[in-house]
């Protein structure tokens, strides 16, 4: 792959006439809040565009301006640049059929993950950034683009999430760019209420059965529990409605990073990493070894097999 500057890449979306704009699947606030600024930048300079999350808009995350634009279904047309977002490796875009159909579309990458398995042409992989969002930022500046409200806000978005509202990063840099967001009156505290204020009573009764359950794994030294499909239906929810389990995981005293398994569908496991800076532990080389992906302190895998084969490879690992 080859890393372009930021002017590059701003040359490289000018010359395109048609863009298709990717994130992955599952998404977080990172991959939902730089698809809709990348989508407002793209309006803004005039450049038709398709803006695609194969998993849909979780209902935690449709606060953010430009969600409702957002699809879910693969565009019946070609377009002859694709730019994959916060993807990590390139299958959680779930543009395999796409992909084969139109083989020879090019595909730019911005993403903050570890340079893994992200399959681009062409883009640019910063690591060192929180966030997306903060590489757009980053972006936007370089190319002298003046953003407005909306595209601050999902900017905010994405940061925030990604830095755990600050929990997960020890950098000043994400900080700075939030300050210059906030110029725009935008308050994280009214996004933390849109994104975690609206827990529904079942998914804090499910959320107290995943804690109740929850183990330390000598072999690996981390600790766990999991999520059963049945037990998402029964109560009526979705898998995002109980991303504060993960987080109450990582801050048991036990372990050097916590993982919640959530059984996707029969036979399919994913796997969400949480570790602490007081802690150390990089979480993202381990998932990584497990055709995942993120960040130093959050990431994530996906699995074949069950419970049982999750827990046996993330300890392997994490002997390592």
């Amino acid at each position: 792959m080859k890393q372009l500057s930021f002017r590059e890449i701003k040359n490289r979306i000018l010359k395109a006439k048609r863009i298709l704009i990717a994130s992955h699947q599952g998404p977080d606030g990172d991959a939902i809040g730089s698809l809709a600024a990348m989508g407002f930048y793209l309006k803004k300079i005039k450049k038709p565009h398709y803006l695609l999350c194969v998993s849909g808009v979780p209902e935690s995350l449709r606060f953010v301006p430009g969600a409702a634009q957002i699809k879910s279904k693969h565009p019946k047309t070609a377009y002859d640049l694709i730019i994959g977002m916060d993807y990590g490796t390139k299958s959680q875009l779930g543009l395999e059929g796409y992909f084969k159909k139109y083989p020879e579309v090019p595909l730019l990458v911005l993403d903050h993950h570890l340079f893994a398995d992200q399959g681009a042409d062409f883009g640019a992989i910063k690591s060192d950034v929180s966030a997306t969002c903060e590489l757009l930022h980053d972006y936007f500046k370089a190319i002298g683009f003046k953003i407005d409200k909306k595209i601050a806000y999902a900017l905010a978005v994405g940061i925030l999430s990604d830095t755990g509202f600050f929990k997960y990063t020890d950098n000043e840099k994400p900080l700075k760019a939030m300050i210059e967001l906030m110029r725009f009156g935008i308050k994280p505290s009214e996004i933390d209420n849109a994104m975690h204020g609206q827990v529904k009573m079942s998914a804090m009764k499910l959320s107290g059965k995943i804690l109740e359950r929850a183990k330390h794994s000598r072999k690996g030294d981390f600790t766990y529990s999991w999520l059963k499909r049945k037990e998402l239906t029964e109560h009526h929810l979705a898998a995002s409605e109980l991303d504060s389990v993960i987080e109450r995981l990582r801050n048991l005293k036990e372990g050097r990073f916590a993982l919640l398994l959530i059984e996707d569908t029969k036979g399919r496991i994913r796997g969400r990493l949480r570790s602490r800076p007081d802690k150390g532990y990089n979480v993202a080389k381990l998932a990584m070894k497990i055709n995942g992906g993120g960040h130093k302190y959050a990431a994530g895998f996906r699995f074949r097999g069950t419970f049982d084969g999750a827990l046996k490879i993330v300890a392997k690992y994490a002997r390592k």
